[in-house]
């Protein structure tokens, strides 16, 4: 059944959009510049001088190498709500951040957890793809589509600079991301293995849903994990063709409202 939207609602809609909006910018202008007074250090080329001068090999028109890195620690970032981030480039200030030391715990239950391992300017690289990205004043509604540009165009990193196979660089580089999205397509093909509709999911209580997340939790971890490793080879084989060129480009070739990861499925 469809529900009818008046005006003024439409209108009370989009107001609310707009000042949650705003009130995100003051909030996170309010945070770059916290991050600018207490990092750790500002970094600078030639400092990570390989890492630099690879993203300036694809996109020498951005001149990445007079852009400053800031460097903050993993507990200032948590406490800005940036807990799980190894870095971001934020498209208004065209600022890079990346996180300093990180302490791990180790985890009760290591079946449902994939790790990590990418180092400090393996990060760098990503987060200057980013800045790439965001130069030509590209502003995708996907935050796939610009995750896929950079993790894509750090392929030719990581295999030639840093020695990682095709398999080493989806399993540490690319697979927690991957796995991340690829969560709710592997929900939908335990529903239906399990013989369960989405609408019949769904319309349990929330209870019902944590008790079926419960049950079947470590199932749709290992089913999310397959469909993450079969990206990942399609994401190094669409970036290996286009790293043939020699160097980077910048697009926006596909529609937003179509997932770019749903779209290498194709």
């Amino acid at each position: 059944m469809f529900r009818s939207t008046s005006i003024s609602q439409s209108y009370l809609y989009d107001h609310n959009l707009r000042e949650n909006s705003k009130a995100q910018y003051k909030l996170l202008k309010k945070h770059i510049e916290k991050i600018k007074r207490i990092a750790l250090k500002e970094i600078e080329y030639p400092e990570f001088k390989e890492a630099y001068d690879y993203v300036d090999g694809l996109f020498p028109h951005v001149k990445v190498k007079e852009i400053s890195i800031y460097k903050v620690a993993s507990k200032d970032l948590a406490k800005m709500g940036f807990g799980g981030a190894e870095g971001f480039y934020d498209s208004v200030s065209k600022i890079v951040v990346v996180c300093g030391a990180r302490k791990y715990h180790n985890l009760i239950d290591r079946s449902c957890y994939v790790e990590a391992k990418i180092e400090r300017d393996e990060v760098i690289v990503h987060e200057l793809c980013h800045f790439c990205y965001g130069h030509e004043g590209l502003r995708s509604v996907s935050s796939e589509m610009r995750e896929e540009f950079a993790y894509g165009w750090s392929i030719g990193y990581l295999r030639n600079n840093k020695g990682y196979t095709d398999e080493q660089i989806i399993k540490y580089n690319f697979l927690p991301y991957l796995v991340n999205i690829s969560q709710e397509e592997a929900l939908k093909n335990i529903l239906v293995q399990e013989g369960i509709s989405h609408r019949e999911y769904n319309n349990h209580t929330s209870f019902g849903r944590k008790d079926f997340n419960r049950r079947y939790g470590k199932k749709i971890f290992r089913r999310a994990k397959e469909i993450a490793i079969e990206r990942g080879h399609k994401l190094i084989a669409l970036y290996s063709k286009k790293m043939q060129d020699g160097t980077g480009f910048i697009e926006e070739e596909y529609d937003d409202d179509i997932s770019r990861f749903d779209f290498l499925d194709l």
